[in-house]
This record gives C-alpha cells, structure tokens and sequence, in this order.
C-alpha cells in the first residue's frame, strides 16, 4: 500500500489513526483531517517520502514519525503547527527547524544516518526554540550517542529527563544548571559510570539496570538542612561504591528527619542490599510479624525491608500493616501502610505474557509515610490516655508482600528507623551492628532529631513467625 486513502482522516470521530510498520507506504496526505484525532503513529515507514496532513489541532496530540522520515527537512504540515502533546522522532539536524512551544514531549529515537555522531547532532539542536521551551524530553534507543552535551544546561524549561539504552559513561556536570528539572529516569545504558551533582529542585531520581554505575551524587554539597529527593530508586545498580552509597544513604535519613518534623513528604528509596553498610536501622528483624512497644521520646519511624533477588511482577504491593491492642484486651487494626509509590516496581520486561521485573541482587527497601505514621503515634497516645498509662501499650507489626506475584523473593530483613525528640544536637549517633557500640559520624549536624537505639523488648519463642 504506497498511499493511504485521504478519506480517512475526512471521519469525523477518527481519534487515533496508526500506519506504523508498512512498509511500503510512501505518501501520507489529505486536505482535511479529523477534529477528534488525538494520536497519529506512523513510525517505523521506512519509504514515506511525503507527509502532508492540515492537523485541525494539535493541542493534545500525539504524532510519532520516528524511523520515518528521512528527508532533510521536516514536513511543512509539521512545522507550522506547535503544542503537540508528544512528538516521537529521529535525532536529526533538521529539528533545530522546530518552533517556540512545538511540543510539550518530544522523545529521540536513533538516526537513520549512522555515520553522523548523534553527539554533535544533539549538540547543534538542544540551543533551538522548540527545546529551550520543552518540558520533557526522552532520548533512547541511540547506543552511538556517547555523551550528553553541556548545552543541555540551556533547557530552562525542562522538568523530566529521561535516557533509556544510550551509549554514555557519564552526565555532563552543568545538569545541575537546570532550574525546573524534578524527575530524571535512567534505564539500560550499560556502561554508565558516574552521575554527577544534581538539580536542587530534582525529587524523583531513578537509575535501572545499569551494572557498571560507580560514582552517583559523589559532589553533592548542599545544605543539610533541606534535601530534596522524596524518592530514589537504584535498582540493579550493584556496583556503587562505598561513598556514592553512603551519600544516598545520608540523603534519605536527612529527608525522613524533615518529613517527622512537619514536612508533609513521603520518602521511598529502594536500592541493593550491602551488608558491610551502615544502615542505622532499629530493632531489625528476621522475622516478618513482632510485637514491639514504641521507644519513649520518639517523634516518628520509617519502616525498611531488605528483598532477597529474583522476580516479581508489576505493581507488587509490599508494607506493613500494625495492630493495636484495645482497652478491651482485643487486638484491632489500627492502620494499614503500604509502600505509597505503588508504580515502584512499573519499570519492567515481558516474560511471555508476564509484565515482570528482574532483582539482579538483594534490595533494601526504605520508606516513611507520614499519614500512616501520624496515625500509629496519635492511636497509641489515646490508648495511653485512656487506660493512665506512663508506657507505650503492645503494638504488633506485620510486614508482608504480595506473593502472588513474587518469584522466589521473599523478606529477608524488616524493621525500623527511630526518629526520637530532641531540640539541638551538634552530631548524630547512630546505630551500629555491634550492640555495645555507637559510631558518630563526623561534620553531621541534623537538628532537631537525634538517631540510636533504643533498648527493646525481647521477643518470645511463642510469638516469632517465619518469613514467607
């Protein structure tokens, strides 16, 4: 089929209209189009020589021509509109053509020119209007594209960036220069080494699958006093080294302290699993469901999980639920907390008919809810009240995952991280493994909290439970 039938688009109620794939197709055009479509896929036409299409708007649209086009100049139908939705093209010189406010998405897929550096490439169109007004950009797919140029700094509107499968070591330092940029996503690029400092404004960083990533964040120095990232996800990254991981680390307790201190935020970080690290968890646990009295002076928790490798499905749902022992000595449930980034585990494979997400290793989970935690605290003061008590009454935690769509992964470890009350210190202490010991990291200085262990109850023979 060389020509598609120009009475297509003339159907009032079209809304989606896909080509993508034929091959044979040279010639896309009409002298009306639709006024209901909203998404128009012709990638992968490797013969179109002409796309004509009078869009009768584009305020929404989702238009894919990557694989396509290969002319040296984009399609005047194309180019004398602006805010598509979505725009899916080829890397090539002629989208520096692209006007002010072209698309509000537009994702870069592989040249059909592979003996252009993309590097230049993207060099010579990051500087055009249609990205200096972008606001999210997607490039993959490109295993040529060795580096991310520093003129990336010049998209003052961007807000996510996402890089998937592409051939760079490392991200250019003047990232940090991004002033609107909240999300940056990473995933597959396999020989990813480092990560620099990153935009203060970022709150959502997640790095997937990429094995030789050593260096992350390594010179980060922003103030203590106000970190930013709410959720950071390094799944299958292994290779981090110690300081790296000890920076994540430290970022994660610095936001679960703001968050106990009123900062309405949810914190979830999910990254592997080092036993020889300093995690600073309290009362950690072989065991999947305790009873536990909550330490004296605490002003709130965050609850941990370590995951053992293997499978699992998408959108598996893991957390804790916790009981509450009534005046009437009967045990009722008092909250349920899961891990409140459902979407956590949405970045997955195909295995047949099985959307499913590989743990090259074990993972630590680290997550503080604030609603779910304010509810604990608030249920045990009643009680309290209620009954006369100086002491906290019996709670019993309960960790658990979805096993129906779990592959041999099962909670290896579970547990706590106390945030206790405190006006000022000059350092923090934390807890270390050896029981007698303390370690006080140097140049710390968290206010208003301070982080240790508590002595706790023991647990009885009677209530201890296996891990399923």
């Amino acid at each position: 089929m060389p020509e598609l039938d120009s009475s297509i688009f003339d159907l009032r109620k079209l809304e989606r209209l896909g080509t993508a794939r034929c091959t044979s197709l040279k010639r896309l055009s009409s002298n009306t189009c639709s006024p209901a479509l909203t998404e128009f896929n012709a990638g992968d036409c490797i013969n179109l020589q002409e796309f004509s299409v009078p869009f009768a708007s584009t305020d929404g649209l989702l238009l894919g021509l990557s694989d396509s086009w290969n002319g040296n100049e984009l399609p005047s139908s194309i180019l004398n509109q602006t805010k598509y939705e979505l725009f899916d093209c080829d890397l090539t010189e002629s989208l520096a053509d692209l006007p002010e406010n072209f698309a509000h998405h537009i994702s870069l897929n592989n040249p059909p020119n592979l003996e252009h550096d993309p590097s230049i490439t993207l060099h010579k169109v990051l500087p055009s209007p249609a990205f200096i007004t972008l606001k999210h950009l997607l490039i993959s797919g490109i295993p040529m594209l060795s580096e991310i140029p520093d003129n990336i700094s010049l998209l003052s509107s961007l807000e996510t960036l996402e890089l998937i499968a592409i051939g760079i070591r490392s991200l250019p330092e003047t990232i940090k220069h991004l002033p609107r940029l909240y999300r940056l996503y990473v995933a597959r690029c396999g020989i990813l080494q480092s990560i620099p400092t990153l935009s203060l404004n970022l709150v959502d960083f997640t790095v997937l699958d990429c094995g030789s990533l050593e260096t992350v964040l390594s010179s980060m120095e922003e103030p203590r006093d106000k970190p930013n990232l709410s959720t950071v996800i390094l799944r299958n990254c292994q290779n981090l080294d110690p300081h790296s991981y000890d920076t994540v680390l430290n970022k994660a307790i610095a936001g679960i302290e703001l968050g106990a201190t009123g900062e309405d935020n949810t914190i979830h970080y999910l990254l592997p699993y080092m036993p020889d690290r300093e995690y600073w968890f309290n009362h950690p646990s072989k065991e999947f469901s305790f009873p536990l009295e909550l330490p004296p002076n605490l002003l709130g928790f965050a609850y941990y999980l370590v995951l053992t490798q293997g499978t699992v499905g998408k959108g598996v749902r893991f957390g804790c639920e916790c009981y509450l022992e009534s005046s009437s000595g009967e045990s009722e449930r008092i909250c349920i907390t899961r891990f409140p980034r459902a979407d956590i585990f949405q970045y997955c494979a195909c295995c047949g008919n099985e959307a499913i997400i590989y743990m090259w290793s074990d993972h630590v989970v680290l997550w503080y809810d604030p609603v779910s935690c304010k509810q604990i605290m608030e249920a045990v003061e009643k009680i309290k009240a209620i009954n006369d008590m100086s002491s906290n009454p019996k709670l019993t935690f309960k960790f658990f995952i979805d096993g129906n769509v779990c592959h041999h992964v099962v909670i290896q470890e579970c547990g706590f991280h106390w945030i206790y009350k405190k006006e000022t210190v000059s350092s923090t202490i934390f807890e270390s493994h050896d029981e007698d010991k303390e370690t006080v990291p140097p140049t710390r200085k968290l206010m208003q909290h301070v982080y240790g262990r508590t002595p706790m109850p023991s647990l009885g023979s009677d209530e201890r439970k296996g891990l399923r």
